[in-house]
């Protein structure tokens, strides 16, 4: 729980810095574009992050493994994730399965992105009954909770790059939390620039 509340409380710390360093805010432009290395990108763009990591389950007995896939897009200015991650105590050894739904805020420049997210989540997975190793003889839950990640990311060119993340998913059952190595690939190339760029209205 304390994990969780940390990333809640980051979430939003977060958004209020940024918003002041925003203190003129132009006029949403849904086909603004910037122009880098000599190529045209969308400023407003999705983008898709996958990866894999360590994590640690409350209420499992050792460290686990962690794979997810979340795709972030945006409605004018405001910012979404959906995506799903699954975990266990080995790669081939996965009894929990996550689903989330999140809202959260971004910054974005030519060499980094940065994002928060939270939001509700729906977990199912199987537990062993005490002292069992068998899965055949385990309680399975179907939980809803909450889920929070910071993902921070070093771009190699503008739409693709590789960083890392920072996660923690809670109900009441179990809590599990981690980081993953993932990769990211944006939405925001619109082609090469030949001359001026056209102004689209």
């Amino acid at each position: 729980m304390k994990a969780f509340l940390i990333g809640i409380f980051a979430v939003v710390s977060f958004s209020n810095l940024w918003a002041q360093n925003d203190t003129i805010k132009k006029k949403y432009n849904p086909k603004e574009e910037i122009v880098y290395d000599g190529k045209r990108y969308r400023l407003h763009n999705n983008w898709l992050s996958a990866g894999a990591g360590a994590g640690y389950n409350s209420n499992w007995p050792k460290d686990e493994k962690n794979m997810a896939v979340d795709f972030s897009f945006h409605v004018k200015e405001n910012y979404f994730r959906v995506g799903g991650f699954m975990s266990g105590a080995d790669w081939y050894l996965r009894n929990n399965y996550n689903l989330h739904a999140c809202f959260g805020i971004r910054k974005e420049r030519e060499k980094y992105n940065l994002s928060a997210f939270a939001g509700p989540s729906l977990s199912y997975y199987k537990r062993p009954l005490k002292d069992s190793v068998n899965y055949n003889l385990a309680s399975v839950y179907n939980e809803v909770g909450a889920y929070a990640v910071i993902e921070a990311i070093y771009k190699i060119k503008y739409d693709v790059g590789i960083g890392g993340q920072v996660f923690c998913d809670y109900n009441r059952v179990q809590m599990v939390y981690g980081v993953r190595l993932v990769l990211y690939f944006s939405g925001a190339y619109r082609g090469i620039k030949y001359g001026r760029i056209p102004v689209k209205k």
